[in-house]
């Protein structure tokens, strides 16, 4: 007993779609690359801090610079309030290093 299938069309659609979803969950997620260095003679060269943020440091830093600016730090109350007393070079952003002192200094006055 033979069964021929009289519209394939179905069930090529069915069978391709379910090749495809496993293809689908095994992609990894897009990773935002770092901006290109910029050549001309008067840009700063990226720290190292900026490749190697800590995770707490990166949520704040969304564009990826390796500072935090005033914009970037409204999305936290605590940080925003204490930002100018973070920001020790008075540059308008804090770098990993101001930021990282100024969590320090968080974490000793909770313990107090």
């Amino acid at each position: 007993m033979t069964h021929r299938i009289r519209n394939p069309l179905p069930v090529l659609l069915a069978l391709t779609a379910a090749l495809a979803v496993p293809l689908a969950f095994a992609q990894s997620p897009s990773m935002p690359q770092d901006p290109s260095p910029t050549t001309g003679g008067d840009a700063e060269p990226t720290s190292p801090a900026a490749t190697r943020a800590t995770p707490a440091f990166a949520e704040f830093d969304v564009d990826g610079d390796g500072q935090i600016r005033q914009a970037e730090a409204a999305i936290d109350s605590p940080l925003s309030r204490h930002f100018a007393t973070r920001d020790e070079n008075r540059d308008g952003a804090l770098s990993e290093v101001e930021y990282q002192a100024g969590a320090a200094e968080r974490e000793t006055d909770k313990r107090k």
